[in-house]
């Protein structure tokens, strides 16, 4: 028997993973003549050769296969790889180059009794194999449930087909003229396969919907279509109504990640109906640029920037902009804080940074936070709010500065426990109050500084006056083909190293965290346009994301595993 090995084992189990959640396009138009035209989901994997040489020639999953090695859950998994040829009739290599060696497609359409599944494998010279090994597969999970299934044969627009009921799975495959094998998962599916195949149905390809997105997004390893129009009422049933509504915007949807090309990144885009009201989507669009992100150098491992328009959305939904003013006659904790008649909503509209390191979090674990309040006789009388010194700023660029200043001044004045402070940086005044904690705030060209730390308040400063991010961070931010809405970044290595610190994950141990130290940042941008709107994620700008993607397998893998939560 062959000795399987780590990179090959892995292989499977990142497509068995990335298969039922992500949908890709084509490297050439073959594969769609087989998916009809109102597939509410087209999920396709290309250049799978490509990905399992990438895959076997890299350093970065020699050392995630090492890493897993050792560990019992993957010994326990090792075992069942083992046993696969008496299951299969081949190993675990053997089935890779099977059923992943080309392409891979999914298709789920509507159907009179509901929704209709199927699969479609393109890899050559390979066909014949995988009918046979799928056929073999079929009788041995027979014969372990204890039961007996029949291969019952057919015909189908002369295409040579198998059935099998497999407990509620009803199973229809067959060879169509040596190109492709077709999987249908639920009843009618092989058929309506065939049919598209033969001409009979029309395939996706002649939906302008798919073909739009498809010359967008076709080229990646993965990729996925969604048409929203079709899929409503499925996805309506599965989402919570507030999330559906929102989907309401879109008319199609895709997923594409380009795991081979470096600095390649995985994103989410939906094309938006020309009339989308009563949907919040279309209102994040942003038409200037976002001052209060010049206080970022792009090494904070944190930071958080909501645009002006976004955060006037954001602020629609918490505060009712009508009934948002503080009453004088409520002795309650905002009636208290928030001078009389003051309108909050005006205030506190604006675009604002929030950045951290991650030293933030050992200092709240350590020290934490307190807010004691004072009454007597029913009324407040003061409020205490005690934090440590941290790493932790804010930058707010205020649409009304007059409402901002009052809004803040009222908190200080309720807040403070002694008068403020003064110091100068740089030529600028800045401000400190005790509440007892120690805030540091500012104003820098229009902007309101805040900074829990005079440390970060003077680094805010310092990037507000110079405005020079590093390298991969202003490559980033000019690699966006429009004004983002939202914009995310996290340090994933020395996030998961706290995490790991905290000890709250029992099998997250040393050696899970080494390979993490070399993650790249992820930044994420969500950005609204004229016609859609797109979230995208990026690992590192230098690496191909399927080597990136290697430093954090093992943690995929064993929280995805039986036991994933420390037991064994």
């Amino acid at each position: 028997m062959k000795r399987l090995r780590p990179h090959t084992l892995l292989y499977l189990w990142i497509v068995a993973m990335f298969t039922p959640m992500l949908v890709p396009i084509t490297q050439a138009q073959t594969i769609e003549t087989v998916i009809p035209t109102d597939s509410l989901v087209y999920l396709k994997l290309q250049n799978l050769n490509e990905c399992r040489e990438a895959i076997e020639s890299s350093q970065s999953w020699k050392e995630a296969a090492d890493t897993i090695s050792t560990s019992p859950k993957w010994q326990s998994m090792n075992q069942v790889m083992q046993m696969l040829p008496m299951f299969t009739g081949t190993d675990i290599q053997g089935l890779i180059e099977t059923f992943f060696g080309g392409q891979v497609a999914v298709t789920v359409s509507s159907g009179a009794e509901g929704l209709m599944a199927g699969i479609a494998i393109e890899n050559e010279g390979k066909l014949q194999e995988a009918e046979e090994t799928l056929s073999k597969l079929i009788r041995t999970l027979s014969g372990m449930s204890g039961g007996e299934v029949s291969l019952d044969e057919g015909d189908y627009q002369g295409i040579t087909y198998y059935t099998a009921q497999l407990n509620t799975m009803h199973l229809t495959y067959g060879r169509v003229d040596g190109t492709f094998l077709l999987v249908g998962i639920t009843p009618g599916s092989f058929e309506k396969m065939v049919d598209t195949y033969k001409k009979d149905n029309d395939s996706i390809t002649e939906n302008t919907a798919y073909q739009s997105v498809a010359n967008t997004f076709g080229k990646s390893e993965v990729f996925a279509f969604v048409n929203m129009e079709i899929a409503k009422p499925f996805v309506g049933a599965i989402l919570p109504p507030p999330v559906s509504s929102q989907l309401e915007a879109f008319q199609t949807m895709a997923c594409s990640w380009e795991l081979l090309r470096p600095g390649g990144s995985l994103q989410l885009s939906g094309t938006l109906k020309k009339d989308s009201q009563g949907t919040l989507i279309p209102l994040l669009q942003e038409r200037p640029k976002m001052a209060s992100i010049q206080g970022l150098s792009g090494e904070e491992d944190f930071f958080l920037v909501v645009a002006p328009s976004s955060a006037h959305t954001i602020w629609q939904m918490i505060l009712r902009p009508d009934t948002n003013t503080a009453p004088s006659t409520d002795e309650n904790m905002g009636s208290f804080l928030i001078p009389d008649q003051t309108d909050v909503f005006g205030a506190v509209t604006g675009g604002f940074v929030i950045s951290a390191n991650l030293s933030t979090l050992e200092a709240l674990k350590q020290h934490g936070t307190s807010f004691h309040t004072n009454i007597t006789n029913g009324r407040i009388e003061s409020v205490e709010l005690e934090f440590p010194e941290a790493d932790l700023g804010i930058i707010f660029n205020p649409q009304s500065p007059a409402k901002w200043q009052t809004l803040f001044s009222g908190f200080l004045d309720k807040l403070t426990t002694e008068p403020p402070r003064h110091f100068d940086y740089k030529g600028i005044t800045f401000n400190t109050a005790s509440t007892p904690g120690t805030l540091h705030y500012g104003s820098v060209n229009d902007l309101s500084v805040l900074g829990f730390s005079e440390k970060k308040c003077q680094s805010l400063v310092d990037n507000l006056l110079t405005g020079k991010p590093v390298p991969t961070f202003k490559k980033q931010l000019e690699g966006l083909p429009a004004n983002p809405a939202l914009l995310f970044q996290l340090n994933l290595g020395r996030f998961l190293s706290f995490i790991a610190a905290a000890e709250e994950i029992a099998w997250l141990g040393p050696e899970m965290i080494a390979p993490t130290e070399k993650i790249g940042t992820l930044f994420a941008s969500f950005t609204v346009g004229e016609d859609r709107a797109w979230l995208e994620l990026t690992l590192s700008p230098e690496e191909k994301p399927i080597n990136a993607v290697a430093r954090v397998v093992p943690l995929i893998f064993l929280a995805g595993m039986p036991g994933g939560n420390g037991t064994e």
